[in-house]
């Protein structure tokens, strides 16, 4: 599976998240795609007043490298599960976490001064120690970030692609009843997220009365997009990343959400039929229980 601690965040993801105001409950989510579904949860968690969920409900995006390419359903647990297990550690369990060598190297005490004042280290080595760390593929002040960000009440939750291509229906089950298992919220979009998208879009039902299994089977019609990914890209005018969503989403969620039950919305059923329960969420999210 690659590195075995995948949660990795740049520099860039971690602006403002120091400044987060402690929150009733987060829905940490784990999700297949490094862009778009990135990229559209974060907006969400950014217009939270506009879509009437709670100020103190929070939504944060498990994050990987780009070059993690980990994508499977059970990837995609996996890196929840990481999540879960680091969840309530120490600052001494996570330095416990890096290699022997590693603490041969820099001591315990140089790494707490890096994660509590890297200020009072030299820059030259406080850049060699950050080079150090890349190497190992061990991101320390992400996981320190994740250790501490909690609410009182939060929700595990991972956002699967059925994808017929690649998903088997005996993995896609597994799957299912890991989560039920262990009380992780499971949402699946069949055959992939990029459906979800075009509910925002266009009357699905309508417009594409007579294309139904061509969205089913989402076959790859080049090498940038499958069937479902082309209609997306053409009416909304993005590829996998800058998808707009404040132009393009925003203001349809609703629409989304109603549309979604015309389809199918049962998680068991998500496997062999089109559709969605992503809406699922945003009513989690809205609940007046949150409030």
């Amino acid at each position: 599976m690659g590195s075995k601690y995948r949660l990795t965040s740049s520099a860039f993801d971690r602006k403002g998240e120091d400044q987060k105001q402690e929150p009733l409950r987060v829905f940490f989510l784990s999700v297949e795609g490094n862009d778009t579904e990135v990229e559209y949860f974060e907006q969400i968690e950014a217009y939270k007043k506009q879509l009437k969920i709670n100020a103190l409900v929070s939504i944060e995006v498990l994050h990987r490298s780009k070059r993690d390419t980990n994508s499977a359903p059970k990837h995609v647990i996996e890196l929840l599960e990481e999540y879960i297990e680091l969840r309530g550690n120490s600052e001494d369990d996570i330095i416990n976490e890096l290699s022997p060598a590693f603490k041969e190297k820099y001591s315990k005490e140089f790494i707490s001064t890096y994660l509590n004042s890297p200020q009072k280290i030299h820059k030259r080595l406080r850049t060699s120690f950050e080079t150090d760390l890349t190497l190992l593929g061990y991101d320390l002040n992400y996981r320190k970030y994740l250790m501490q960000y909690n609410g009182r009440d939060d929700k595990f939750c991972v956002v699967l692609d059925r994808d017929w291509q690649t998903h088997s229906e005996q993995n896609m089950i597994d799957c299912i009843k890991h989560c039920q298992a262990n009380s992780y919220l499971c949402y699946i979009t069949n055959p992939c997220f990029e459906f979800w998208l075009l509910l925002h879009l266009c009357d699905v039902k309508i417009e594409y009365a007579s294309h139904l299994e061509d969205i089913l089977q989402n076959k790859t019609i080049s090498n940038n997009h499958t069937y479902v990914s082309k209609e997306v890209s053409d009416k909304a005018g993005h590829k996998k990343c800058n998808i707009h969503f404040a132009q393009n989403y925003l203001p349809n969620i609703d629409t989304a959400i109603q549309q979604a039950n015309d389809f199918e919305i049962n998680v068991n059923q998500l496997i062999y039929k089109i559709g969605s329960n992503l809406g699922n969420l945003f009513l989690q999210m809205r609940d007046q229980k949150n409030q």
